[in-house]
């Protein structure tokens, strides 16, 4: 297939030779878009951006004909998704500073619906006396006897009561009429911990539950706890996913000791069901926008459809993107309109929307404006092995027109840690060091998700330690290739990241010039207790997760906490903090400015005044990295 381009000058201008990097503020920006969505027949999306004045989603007509708009200034906004053609639901969260249906301090979630027509706007559960005007939990939309409905996670403010299981009450399943807001009870949770799936009517399809006290998952049929499909042990051993390929069936997700896999499962029960997905951890399913039903699978690997017409369709778009990383993030029914965003080479990343039925590709918009083409560094894996012979990669940048030759190295470990791993795409972070003259290596070591679940468990008890020196043995792989010098290496890192760089200058030392840690993990016998307090008495989930990861339940987590080895640290430490982070506590960061400084050992602490976990704000983003960037470019320059 052969696509009419619309370009945008930034693609279509030749590459002069590279004058002066751009500044660290159009790395450290918001992405100037952050999310997209489109209508099921594909003739509106909707974005959501950010600017000088915050953000703002934006609707329009796949002409590019704006139908209208909202501006939020400095809230944070999380997704954007349609409902119909007529409606818009925007994600919010905040960080609530009070103690709501059992929690402490955490990040709730609301969500906004933008009535196109009326151009009227509200939030769901948002300002009434019968329920907590949060979200807690988002089940889809459906389109029921011509009316819109959203389905929702909620709870009453008659049932929040100290008494209610512990101080714990559990969200029952709602749908909203999206034309008035007025909620309707669909069933009921029985105070248990519960996920629900939904049919193309709006009928419950299928809910799980979990029992704590049994450690098990069962799904059942329907809205009750009568017809059990399939039951399994495991704190993670099964999810809902979606309806299956025909009525009457649903995808659930299973995991054993060695592998995972998607069964799918016909609803009245009496069969294992077809097993569509084996040993992919990232997989999940692609349903059309009508019928909900599953038409493939996506996943790191890319997108699998069951109808080779459709499949087609998704590699005839890519073919206007040559040379390009294009990632499928919205598409219309029957594929006839998709949304990519493109990464490259010469690529800081633009939204494209693909009509392919008109054969086009009309630009959107870019991610990072100020970042030119020729200022994009270079990306690729690097494959290497672990001490022990496990094979593993992680993401080499390269600084834009320089040699990969003996480069100064700036080592980033991803956060999670059980997460997709590291890709060839741009990365702000790294991109800002490579503009700065730095090698940077994003490794992904054991338990990262997207190697299997062999891969991902390997990282049982391995916290700080082989998942550590899974790090390391990637700088001397590329120490021992000639692209980087080993003596000229700082490590940085944020959340786990932030507790390997930790560990990389106390547990380990003799490795890195300098350790940046952005909310990272000090103390993980602190940590522990943190968790166990701050969750559900009755859940354990994340407590025993922990645990597990850590090997608390074989050892002393003293042995793998920075905190313990403050005096021994041999480089210095930048600490960088959220003042509203409710993943890792504040005090992670404060403890171990006081030790190290008690040890008489450099470093420095930056507080992020009102920030959170995931640096949502513009300005504390510039600030950290400005203030990072300066840190390692002190301690481990590039020239």
């Amino acid at each position: 297939m052969r696509f009419l381009i619309v370009l945008l000058a930034a693609l279509g201008a030749a590459v002069s030779a590279r004058a002066a990097p751009p500044p660290l503020e159009a790395y450290g920006r918001l992405p100037a878009i952050e999310d997209v969505a489109l209508s099921p027949s594909g003739a509106r999306f909707a974005v959501i951006v950010a600017d000088k004045d915050g953000r703002k989603v934006i609707v329009r007509k796949s002409d590019g004909e704006v139908l209208g708009g909202l501006a939020f200034g400095k809230a944070k906004l999380r997704g954007v998704a349609f409902a119909g053609e007529d409606h818009v639901l925007i994600t919010e969260t905040a960080t609530v500073a009070r103690p709501v249906i059992g929690l402490q301090e955490t990040e709730m979630a609301g969500v906004i619906d933008f009535n196109l027509k009326t151009r009227a706007s509200y939030m769901i559960f948002g300002k009434s006396n019968t329920y907590v005007d949060a979200i807690l939990g988002y089940h889809g939309a459906r389109e029921v006897n011509g009316r819109w409905y959203a389905y929702v996670g909620g709870v009453t403010w008659e049932k929040v009561q100290p008494h209610a299981d512990a101080g714990v009450v559990y969200p029952d399943l709602y749908r909203i009429d999206l034309d008035t807001g007025r909620p309707e009870f669909v069933a009921s949770s029985a105070q248990r911990i519960r996920g629900w799936l939904l049919g193309a009517d709006g009928q419950v399809m299928a809910n799980s539950v979990f029992d704590p006290n049994r450690r098990q998952y069962t799904v059942y049929a329907g809205a009750g706890m009568e017809h059990a499909l399939i039951q399994r042990a495991g704190d993670d051993a099964l999810s809902l996913m979606s309806p299956g390929r025909t009525p009457g069936t649903v995808l659930v997700e299973e995991r054993t000791d060695d592998t995972v896999l998607v069964r799918e499962l016909p609803l009245g029960g009496g069969s294992e069901g077809a097993v569509l997905i084996t040993g992919d951890n990232t997989a999940g399913p692609l349903t059309d926008p009508d019928t909900h039903v599953v038409v493939g699978i996506t996943s790191l690997r890319g997108q699998s459809l069951f109808d080779t017409a459709l499949q087609k369709r998704i590699a005839d778009a890519r073919e206007a993107f040559p040379g390009e990383h294009a990632e499928l993030m919205a598409y219309s029914r029957n594929f006839g309109q998709m949304l990519f965003l493109t990464e490259g080479p010469k690529d800081a990343g633009h939204y494209w929307l693909v009509d392919v039925v008109a054969r086009s590709a009309v630009p959107i918009g870019d991610v990072r404006p100020e970042v030119a083409a020729a200022d994009v560094g270079p990306t690729r894996m690097f494959a290497y092995k672990a001490a022990d012979g496990l094979a593993m990669e992680g993401v080499l940048t390269l600084p834009p027109g320089r040699e990969a030759k003996d480069l100064p190295l700036v080592v980033m470990p991803h956060g999670g840690p059980i997460v997709p791993g590291d890709r060839v795409g741009f990365d702000w972070w790294a991109q800002a060091f490579a503009s700065r003259g730095y090698a940077v290596f994003q490794p992904n070591y054991r338990g990262t998700l997207g190697y299997g679940e062999a891969f991902r468990r390997a990282a049982e008890g391995q916290y700080g330690r082989k998942m550590q020196t899974d790090i390391s043995d990637g700088i001397e792989a590329l120490a021992k290739a000639g692209i980087v010098d080993p003596k000229r290496a700082c490590i940085v890192g944020g959340s786990y990241g932030g507790y390997a760089a930790l560990a990389g200058v106390t547990l380990q030392r003799g490795l890195y010039r300098c350790a940046v840690s952005v909310a990272g993990v000090a103390d993980m016998g602190r940590m522990l207790i943190w968790t166990r307090e701050r969750g559900n008495p009755r859940d354990g989930r994340a407590l025993s997760f922990w645990r597990g990861l850590t090997g608390a339940a074989a050892g002393d987590v003293e042995a793998i906490s920075p905190l313990r080895f403050a005096a021994k640290a041999d480089a210095p430490i930048l600490l960088v903090h959220g003042e509203n982070d409710t993943v890792v506590p504040i005090e992670q960061s404060r403890m171990m400015q006081k030790a190290l400084n008690g040890a008489g050992k450099p470093v420095d602490f930056v507080l992020m005044d009102g920030e959170d976990h995931w640096l949502s704000s513009a300005p504390t983003r510039q600030a950290m990295l400005s203030a990072v960037v300066a840190f390692v470019q002190k301690h481990n320059p590039a020239n």
